[in-house]
């Protein structure tokens, strides 16, 4: 008897082993408090490599202690703001979110629509637009995670409405942004009735109107340094070829909108757009408890000082310079407010950018500046040359796309294919025009030999797109102003952006691996255990999880 205890012994403790020893080694995933997004309108990638050795903030430790997606490009053609920004937190393309551009025209109501366009809210905060999610058809990263976690906050805080709306997502707590009309950061009644204190009390500072009589300087004194990364500063194809050099002087008056305007195109908007996001994440107590938060920014200086100066220019190298102080100070504080080994960093940006024709006439390359009305022109000519006396076959246009009026061609009793036919060739007659999509093309299968098809396809939302769809050639630039640059292409330098994880679990180094924006907000459903949808084209990061 007493042998048959110390056998059954040996096998209940043999048993009690088996369960305890897979145990020992498994480590408990802890969820992060902070899902820290950081969106950089307008920020090539190659602003990472170029001025590697320059940085000393933010972007050094992104870059030294990060996952850095070296191949990352968008896989959409409509490369603008809102689009950009639609996919960064939601993973869906245009042709399910609806978001086409930046604004299209809606043939009800007889006009064009911003993104976020929404009359049935108000402004909260100050003058402003009415805005809201209201266009997105889905729902972001944010909204699944306060679906799982109804405690969870979300935030998004930007200087432009479609950057803070479009990535906080349908049921974010708040979305900020900054109007010119008043320089207040403002909100709508779709997140709240009345603006809170502390947002009135950031106001009531006016941070902007503190530069009235300051100047954008270099950041750095050595002009040399400048000269040698960047080049000169005077460059030929700058803004309005005027005001091109530093030091620069932001131009009207507070609180004149015409001033608000300006200083968006310098880096203090960066540094504002810092300080109300800080103001945010400790109103909001974002990152307080051990449920996951998400702050979404987006610092848009990077793009209106692109547009104005382009991405070889001085000013870009400074704004970088600079911007990189700027998220080294805020990583400052969310690792005194909620510790970096809890926070996930991300940092992407919504699109590249074309720089200066003539910088890359400079370099050999056949880059042209073309006025947009060069194609109404053409395109009304060849309607009325083919169907006389019939008038308003163009309902509108988003440059270079075009509207049709379907109830035009319906009462003319004239075929929608004659029409388009007759626009198609008078586009291609420019000389500025590689391809045009139409509606038919779109919804079916698109040639094989052309590589971009899928992108377009990928941007086109039926009930949205325009019905003539141009793709220009590569670098062209469509534009009323005698300087700057801008982007919206299909091509590849339009479409390259940095996507860089960084936080505790992730493997820090290099990946070559082709990706692109629409994998960010899957990946970080799978780290989060909330089940993201996922393009047919996108894919999981998961060679940077340990």
């Amino acid at each position: 008897m007493r042998m048959m205890s110390k056998i059954l012994g040996a096998v209940l403790i043999f048993l009690a082993l088996l369960l305890f020893l897979p145990l020992c080694g498994r480590q408990k995933t802890v969820a992060p408090k902070l899902i820290l997004v950081l969106s950089i309108d307008q920020m090539r990638f190659d602003y990472l490599t170029r001025f590697d050795g320059l940085f000393k903030g933010g972007f050094r430790r992104l870059l030294d202690q990060g996952a850095v997606f070296s191949q990352a490009m968008y896989r959409h053609a409509s490369t603008e703001t809102g689009p950009g920004h639609s996919v960064i937190l939601s993973g869906r393309h245009a042709s399910h979110s609806g978001i086409v551009a930046n604004s299209w025209y809606d043939s009800f109501l007889k006009k064009s629509i911003n993104v976020v366009d929404d009359p049935v809210q108000s402004p909260v905060g100050g003058q402003g637009r009415s805005a809201s999610p209201v266009n997105f058809i889905g729902f972001t990263l944010g909204d699944l995670l306060k679906q799982k976690s109804a405690g969870s906050r979300v935030v998004g805080v930007s200087l432009k409405d479609r950057s803070a709306i479009l990535m906080a997502g349908r049921r974010a707590d708040a979305a900020y942004w900054f109007e010119n009309l008043g320089g207040n950061f403002i909100t709508s009644t779709y997140y709240m009735q009345s603006a809170p204190e502390w947002l009135e009390r950031w106001n009531g500072r006016h941070f902007a109107d503190g530069y009235r009589s300051k100047q954008w300087t270099r950041l750095i004194a050595d002009e040399k340094l400048y000269e040698k990364y960047a080049g000169p500063d005077a460059v030929e194809g700058e803004w309005d070829r005027k005001d091109i050099v530093f030091p620069h002087a932001i131009r009207g008056k507070p609180p004149r909108p015409e001033f608000y305007d300006d200083f968006r195109r310098t880096p203090f908007a960066d540094e504002m757009t810092l300080g109300i996001a800080l103001e945010a994440m400790k109103a909001h107590e974002i990152g307080s408890d051990h449920l996951t938060d998400i702050l979404a920014i987006g610092f848009s200086a990077t793009d209106n000082i692109g547009h104005t100066y382009g991405a070889y220019s001085q000013e870009m190298m400074d704004q970088m310079l600079r911007l990189d102080l700027t998220l080294q100070k805020l990583f400052q504080e969310v690792e005194v407010r909620v510790g970096l080994v809890n926070t996930l960093v991300v940092l992407t940006a919504d699109h590249g950018s074309l720089p200066l024709v003539e910088t890359l006439q400079a370099k050999g390359l056949e880059a042209k500046r073309a006025k947009p009305d060069v194609l109404v022109r053409a395109v009304n000519q060849a309607l009325q040359t083919r169907f006389p006396g019939v008038s308003g076959l163009i309902a509108d246009y988003e440059l270079p796309d075009f509207y049709l009026d379907e109830e035009v061609m319906h009462r003319k009793n004239l075929r929608r294919e004659e029409v388009e036919t007759a626009i198609v060739k008078a586009l291609m007659s420019t000389g500025l025009v590689e391809a045009v999509y139409t509606h038919s093309q779109l919804l079916n299968d698109g040639p094989t030999e052309d590589r971009f098809f899928r992108l377009f396809r990928n941007s086109f939302y039926q009930p949205r797109s325009p019905h003539i769809i141009t793709r220009l050639k590569e670098y062209i630039y469509l534009d009323e102003r005698p300087g700057g640059t801008g982007h919206g292409s299909a091509y590849d330098y339009d479409r390259h952006i940095p996507i860089i994880f960084m936080g505790t679990g992730i493997k820090s180094g290099r990946y070559a691996e082709p990706c692109g924006p629409e994998d960010i907000a899957p990946t970080l459903g799978r780290l989060l255990g909330v089940d993201c949808p996922r393009e047919h084209d996108s894919r999981l990061l998961l060679e940077m999880i340990q």
